[in-house]
């Protein structure tokens, strides 16, 4: 473990202090767990940004291969009863 110093903001101290206080865990425990959750979070929302692009990129391909087909596709259509 390591040590750091960090500058709070005296409400946000004293919302901090409430919030450790309610769940008797320690300060530096609870950030701890804060700044954990965060990173997770952020990491999440990177995945679906990349899981978006990627659907995306597909879903161009899907069109660009539909209009390469789409005249084959009408004159398929001429040949059904």
């Amino acid at each position: 473990m390591v040590h750091i110093n960090i500058t709070f903001p005296e409400d946000l101290k004293a919302k901090l202090d409430k919030e450790v206080k309610k769940n008797r865990t320690k300060r530096s425990t609870f950030i701890q767990n804060a700044v954990r959750f965060y990173l997770q979070l952020k990491d999440k929302k990177s995945e679906q940004e990349l899981l978006k692009e990627g659907y995306l990129a597909v879903a161009n391909e899907d069109k660009a291969l539909m209009n390469d087909f789409k005249y084959v596709d009408q004159e398929s259509w001429k040949h059904v009863d």
